[in-house]
């Protein structure tokens, strides 16, 4: 363990335990948000992605690392406010239910029967942060723990809605998620994320059509592959873009790749994630921001991860000097760390601010006991 990366982790989960509003045995903070298109402020909701349940997880970690009861304590808080929401729409691990129950099942407070009737299946919501392909994630992550069957039911049925649910072309397997004019590329709401896992459930079953699923996902991907940009479109807007970033572009895309590689043992998927691996390393060094979400400390995490499935820590020097120069421009400086809300302040929440970029100090501090959270629940 690197105990200054540690030490950085810990001043952070500190500020955010002094900033914690407290109300009857639950915590909450407040922050900047976009309400349409413009900045506004007030009270988190409970969600993985930009709520309390996510800094709960962060704290939680922390508290597990270094044994500071405040973390553990206001950790707590934290849940049991994010838990008081249930039943929380949308059946996704970052955005709904679902990913608060992650958060209660990591922290020892797992219920199967709840998180089965929370992950009940909806057509309008298929992806990773809102639907199917982050609830499959769960479910076979708690299953793995539990062995109880009704889990595995339940992300088959996942599964399935998810074959049923594929625009089946000539160049692939795709789905509508956010209703734009073409499905999309990339990890959140596009075909990375849903072919990870698809890949994840045939690791659990063995059923084929499953494989053949995530295959066709990854074939759509790779059909708009674009060797100049080095990276995959984001369809989003009229003119795509190639952003390289966990939610959309080579990032994303980099974290689905390595670990379909692991579990469908094809070429392909190896070759693809070295793209992506490749087109990250050389965009790093020009943050915007420090957020996991969409900026260069999730960059920095896929290098961690790559440096572990691979083997390989050559991986890692990129993500140390990144973590050094966040330091420098910020921490050492005491001045607020650019989050992830373009016009905002800093926010204290997991994907978009604080917790997450603490969350990445503790991974550099020991990336083998802490698991990232860019590869949902597993």
């Amino acid at each position: 363990m690197n105990p200054s990366y540690l030490e950085i982790a810990g001043r952070i989960a500190a500020r955010l335990c002094r900033d914690a509003l407290w109300s009857r045995g639950r915590c909450n903070w407040t922050s900047d948000f976009l309400d349409g298109e413009r900045i506004a402020h007030g009270a988190l909701g409970p969600s993985l992605y930009n709520g309390t349940s996510g800094i709960a997880l962060f704290l939680s970690r922390m508290a597990e690392a270094t044994g500071e009861e405040i973390f553990r304590l206001v950790a707590e808080g934290a849940l049991r406010q994010a838990l008081e929401k249930l039943p929380e729409a949308g059946r996704g691990l970052y955005a709904g239910g679902l990913g608060i129950l992650y958060v209660a099942s990591e922290m020892g407070r797992m219920d199967a029967g709840e998180t089965i009737r929370e992950a009940a299946l909806d057509r309008s919501n298929l992806d990773v942060m809102t639907g199917s392909a982050g609830a499959i994630g769960l479910l076979l992550s708690l299953y793995r723990r539990r062995q109880n069957g009704g889990l595995l039911e339940k992300a088959m049925e996942h599964g399935d809605l998810l074959v049923a649910e594929a625009f089946k072309e000539d160049r692939g397997w795709s789905w509508a998620t956010i209703g734009v004019e073409r499905n999309l590329t990339g990890f959140s709401h596009g075909a990375a994320g849903v072919g990870w896992a698809l890949a994840e459930l045939y690791a659990a079953t063995r059923e084929s059509r499953f494989r053949r699923a995530a295959m066709e996902a990854f074939r759509f991907e790779r059909s708009w592959w674009n060797p100049e940009e080095r990276n995959w479109p984001d369809f989003r807007i009229e003119e795509p873009a190639y952003p390289v970033l966990w939610c959309h572009g080579a990032t994303g895309i980099g974290f689905s790749r390595l670990r379909a590689g692991q579990v469908l043992e094809e070429k392909e998927l190896w070759e693809e994630a070295l793209h992506a691996l490749e087109t990250v390393r050389d965009d790093m060094g020009s943050p915007q921001n420090y957020s996991l979400c969409h900026g260069e400390l999730g960059n920095a995490d896929l290098l961690i991860y790559a440096s572990q499935v691979l083997g390989d820590e050559s991986w890692l020097k990129p993500v140390k000097d990144a973590a050094e120069e966040g330091l420098e421009r910020c921490e050492r400086r005491r001045v607020p760390w650019p989050c992830g809300l373009p016009g905002g302040n800093e926010t204290p929440d997991l994907m978009l601010g604080l917790a997450g970029i603490g969350h990445f100090y503790l991974r550099m501090a020991d990336a083998g006991r802490t698991p990232t959270v860019l590869l949902p629940a597993w």
